[in-house]
């Protein structure tokens, strides 16, 4: 649902890792607060790269990025974004952090939730046991558990999520869909969702922004599913959509 403020604001955005080879190239397009956005494409074609652009972990090498009306460079207000990285995995393998430590360390003083609440959020209910695990030691699900619950732990007004479900099961990606449901309506987050897990998330997206270096659709998940041959240029396949189960918020 758009309030009219955008959260995020792109304009001819050009992002590369290798200068003259761009990854993303005159990308424009805006998120308003209160929205649910679906960003689809094939890989390689520059969504994780999008979310990193999103919070500063890359710079454009054109274009105009602005966070709730502040262009990116002068943006300071970092715990109003929240961030689940793709493999989060590799970020801790040679840092002997537990997960307490690691909840603390970006937890915004007078404003972030405690550990424990942040992981009661997620659905962690062993806290104890939890909170001093060492992060390497976590198995996959747990991991993608306490790391949602990092982003979560601030309270922020955006959270971006890079492929959530990858190793979560079934049961999880109900839980966790319904927890974003959750967030939605109580916090109205504005939030940002990349992944291929078309079937799963995109019942409650409230819009879809596909990418292949650049934005080559924007609109509903419904104008997208009806063109077959719109879904093969993004390169995955949405007949589940049509037949598939919704899931329950009860």
């Amino acid at each position: 649902m758009k309030t009219g403020r955008p959260a995020v604001e792109f304009e001819n955005v050009t992002v590369s890792y290798t200068r003259g080879n761009p990854i993303l190239r005159n990308l424009s397009f805006s998120i308003f607060e209160g929205e649910l956005i679906f960003l689809l494409g094939p890989n390689g074609g520059g969504k994780s790269t999008v979310l990193k652009t999103m919070v500063g972990a890359l710079k454009p090498e054109n274009g105009v990025v602005r966070l709730f009306g502040v262009g990116i460079e002068k943006f300071r207000s970092w715990w109003m974004i929240g961030y689940l990285p793709q493999n989060a995995a590799t970020f801790f393998e040679n840092m002997p952090l537990n997960v307490s430590e690691l909840l603390n360390s970006t937890r915004h003083r007078g404003r972030g939730m405690s550990p424990e609440e942040a992981l009661n959020l997620v659905g962690v209910e062993d806290h104890e046991r939890i909170l001093g695990m060492r992060v390497t030691d976590l198995s996959g699900g747990m991991l993608q558990k306490v790391m949602t619950a990092l982003a979560l732990i601030n309270r922020p007004r955006l959270l971006l999520l890079d492929e959530p479900t990858v190793y979560i099961d079934q049961p999880g990606v109900r839980s966790f869909i319904q927890l974003l449901q959750k967030l939605h309506s109580e916090w109205g987050l504005t939030t940002v969702i990349a992944t291929h897990d078309v079937a799963a998330i995109s019942i409650f997206a409230s819009r879809v922004i596909c990418i292949n270096r650049e934005a080559l659709f924007d609109g509903s998940i419904e104008e997208l599913t009806a063109s077959e041959q719109l879904c093969s240029l993004y390169g995955f396949h949405v007949y589940t959509l049509r037949h598939g189960h919704r899931w329950s918020e009860k």
